[in-house]
């Protein structure tokens, strides 16, 4: 599916372990959404007296907030596909949209650097942020053309409008400067 196999889309959402397959998606996008925190915030783990605290407490934390917003994540994600799908007239199920969004959540790790701040000025991490996000969109036009018999370009334009109006909230929260 991250590959953006259109079988293999189909196959994944027919298969009896459909329901374990994303949850192992979406854990692998909250600990590597978990491992990112922690490599951001090195320097500040690493600055507890407590071994305890630095090698174990401290990182768990970190994990446990990476599974979380993964959670958030595929929660809100889901949501704005099936409603820019339901816009379009789409008659597929938020369901097998929901079950289907992990897959999206993997190249999206690719942003996560930059949006944690992460090489500020650096071209690589604005170059793996654009690949990821433009992957993720990607990943998400399929999703939306397999659940919802959408044609190609009704696709993109389901996942356009759920992306613009994701960017619009995002560009509302997040403080400028």
């Amino acid at each position: 599916m991250i590959a953006l196999d259109e079988p293999s889309f189909r196959s994944f959402l027919e298969s009896p372990k459909t329901t374990k397959a994303s949850n192992m998606l979406f854990l692998v996008a909250g600990a590597g959404y978990g491992a990112i925190s922690i490599a951001s915030n090195a320097s500040y783990i690493l600055s507890f007296d407590s071994a305890l605290f630095k090698f174990f407490i401290v990182p768990l934390i970190f994990l446990v907030f990476g599974l979380l917003m993964a959670f958030v994540t595929k929660i809100g994600l889901a949501l704005l596909l099936w409603a820019g799908a339901k816009g379009l007239g789409g008659k597929g199920l938020l369901r097998d949209i929901n079950v289907s969004v992990p897959a999206a959540l993997i190249p999206g790790l690719f942003a996560a650097p930059y949006l944690a701040g992460d090489g500020n000025g650096n071209i690589l991490v604005l170059l793996l942020m654009i690949f990821g996000v433009v992957w993720m969109y990607l990943v998400c036009v399929k999703i939306i053309q397999t659940t919802q018999n959408f044609t190609r370009k009704k696709a993109y334009l389901a996942t356009f409008l759920a992306f613009l109006f994701l960017a619009s909230v995002y560009y509302l929260i997040i403080p400028t400067g």
